[in-house]
């Protein structure tokens, strides 16, 4: 099987953020969007989903990928409140009035779905700690409720078990990540038919590298490999994205590598319920429910 990469972000290059994030500045590295393609087109995956950006790099890669025979979505930008992370991906706001501003600008740009931030990130020097988690479960229902009103399925980059649990509980689409996942957050995922894109080689790349103190990326690695066998498991529907651009995941090979990592862990059947999830995606995701 040849998956496709649910979780990717044309404008890094999986090296160096801030050399990646620096050949846009001044607009879109055009070269930059075409060498990751190439490298896609290469290895045969057909369908990227993209997780946002603020230069309009992935709105420029949805342009052009039909000549790689590429079906590319993406949601222009992540949408995330303004003090907590998302800065890197996405545009901020401070109130519900100006997160509808921010979906008339993606839409007006072309996107496929909106994209939510529900949490920060994990500090890969300390097991278990998400930063920014103080998202209320108020206000996550009723960004997930706009965005829907609107026509759109809604990914949510969202780790930490009250988190991913808020999301889901919020009715979003798809999660992004979910690490520090719990069982009882992994049922109410299976009733409500979310996917879950666990981009579990963004942690298990990191071993070796010397970026972070290797025992703790180690147990991070492991306990994410445990939780989607167990998601797997519980019939959660678990998709291949890997976080392409993310430090140490390459564009194309990354979601190889999440696809070796996935199969054995999803047991018997593993091609099959990949294919489902992305199924799924195309049908959710490929473009704005009118």
């Amino acid at each position: 099987m040849i998956p496709a990469e649910l979780h990717a972000h044309v404008f890094m290059d999986g090296i160096d953020y801030q050399k990646s994030a620096a050949r846009f500045k001044d607009g879109v590295d055009q070269d930059a969007v075409r060498s990751a393609l190439k490298e896609y087109q290469s290895r045969g995956i057909a369908l990227i989903r993209d997780g946002g950006d603020h230069y309009g790099a992935c709105i420029y890669a949805k342009s052009i990928a039909e000549e790689y025979g590429i079906t590319y979505l993406m949601p222009s930008f992540a949408i995330f409140k303004e003090g907590n992370y998302g800065k890197i991906v996405g545009r901020p706001y401070r109130d519900l009035a100006e997160y509808r501003s921010r979906i008339a600008e993606a839409a007006s740009s072309g996107a496929d779905f909106i994209k939510i931030m529900v949490s920060g990130i994990l500090e890969f020097s300390r097991f278990g700690v998400v930063s920014e988690t103080d998202y209320s479960d108020e206000l996550v229902k009723e960004l997930v409720h706009i965005a829907h009103e609107e026509g759109y399925a809604v990914m949510a980059h969202a780790s930490g078990t009250e988190c991913v649990r808020r999301a889901a509980q919020a009715g979003v689409d798809s999660i992004e990540h979910g690490y520090y996942m719990d069982a009882e957050t992994m049922d109410i995922m299976k009733e409500k038919g979310l996917i879950w894109v666990p981009t579990a080689v963004t942690s298990a790349n990191l071993s070796g590298t010397g970026r972070f103190p290797e025992k703790i990326v180690e147990q991070i690695a492991e306990t994410h490999k445990e939780a989607i066998a167990l998601a797997a498991a519980k019939g959660v529907l678990i998709g291949c994205g890997s976080d392409a651009g993310a430090f140490s995941v390459l564009h194309g090979k990354g979601c190889l590598q999440e696809y070796a990592l996935l199969s054995p862990l999803l047991g018997k059947e593993a091609d099959e319920k990949l294919l489902t999830a992305e199924q799924m995606i195309r049908q959710k995701f490929a473009r704005k429910n009118n």
